[in-house]
């Protein structure tokens, strides 16, 4: 009975479909693993030139930064040596003008006390400065306030008298024409100060 049933089957359509099936599985196993294996390989590909693309970026970027680091650094450096070349020169020549004036400051005692005629005779300085002139000298320093008691300036304190009128009182029409007590010594000293300052 089996063997008859066995014998009644369609065997040609059956191997027939059996070899179909095999074939189309065995060609879709092939070209499913195939095209895997490509689009691995073609992925890997793409993957590594990207990488690599990206790795040359990568670095040519950084040598760039370095590179805008390093002129950076060397323009900051050129700017502190050039800011420590103008300091020092700076106070070179703020000590070269402290020594030239002291040196002019001890030679006012030499040039402020007596005067030679054209005999040769030595005669005292009799230089007077009146109060007004001491006035006009302050105002032309800025001291547009200073009495002729406050001084010529705060370094040299070239006084008057202080014989004018007190703080307050009017003054006397002719107090800008007498002596200030202010001499040719002061004016020098006050001078000498002021010029060092206009030189620095």
């Amino acid at each position: 009975m089996w063997t008859s049933l066995i014998k009644k089957l369609p065997w040609r359509g059956i191997l027939l479909t059996a070899a179909v099936t095999g074939v189309l599985y065995g060609l879709y196993h092939w070209g499913y693993r195939g095209g895997h294996s490509d689009a691995k390989r073609d992925g890997d590909v793409a993957l590594a030139t990207l990488q690599s693309a990206f790795d040359t970026y990568k670095t040519e970027q950084a040598t760039r930064e370095n590179a805008a680091l390093r002129a950076w650094a060397k323009r900051y450096q050129e700017q502190v040596a050039a800011g420590h070349n103008a300091e020092s020169g700076y106070l070179r020549q703020v000590a070269q003008l402290e020594s030239q004036n002291q040196q002019l400051k001890e030679n006012i005692h030499d040039v402020t006390q007596r005067w030679i005629d054209e005999k040769g005779k030595s005669h005292p300085i009799e230089c007077v400065f009146t109060r007004g002139f001491v006035r006009q000298y302050n105002a032309a320093l800025g001291y547009d306030n200073a009495s002729v008691d406050s001084g010529l300036s705060d370094a040299t304190a070239a006084a008057g008298t202080g014989t004018g009128a007190a703080s307050g009182q009017p003054e006397a029409a002719d107090a800008g024409l007498r002596d200030s007590g202010v001499s040719q010594r002061d004016v020098l000293a006050n001078i000498i100060d002021n010029a060092r300052q206009c030189r620095i």
